[in-house]
């Protein structure tokens, strides 16, 4: 329970910091994209480029952790049998 509380502890700095920015920062700005036009404030714009940067880095890292994990149980299997074939 108390390692819970420490992990949570971050997290609600984290939180209470982006209310704070988002707060201050009220100014909207025009985004351009290659279709549409938007008006954000540039606390959207920053939680929106912060989310999807967040999204394609564990997008990556889970093809690299899967096929790393898929190398080690090739690996595993090949170990096991030239075990066996050594008894």
């Amino acid at each position: 329970m108390v390692r819970f509380l420490v992990s949570l502890i971050p997290l609600i700095i984290l939180f209470l910091l982006a209310v704070l920015f988002s707060s201050q920062n009220q100014v909207f700005v025009a985004v351009n994209l290659w279709v549409v036009e938007l008006n954000i404030t540039v606390a959207t714009l920053v939680a929106w480029a912060l989310g999807l940067g967040f999204t394609v880095g564990i997008l990556a890292f889970s093809v690299s952790y899967f096929s790393l994990r898929l190398r080690y149980r090739r690996l595993r299997k090949e170990l096991l049998q030239r075990v066996k074939s050594e008894r």
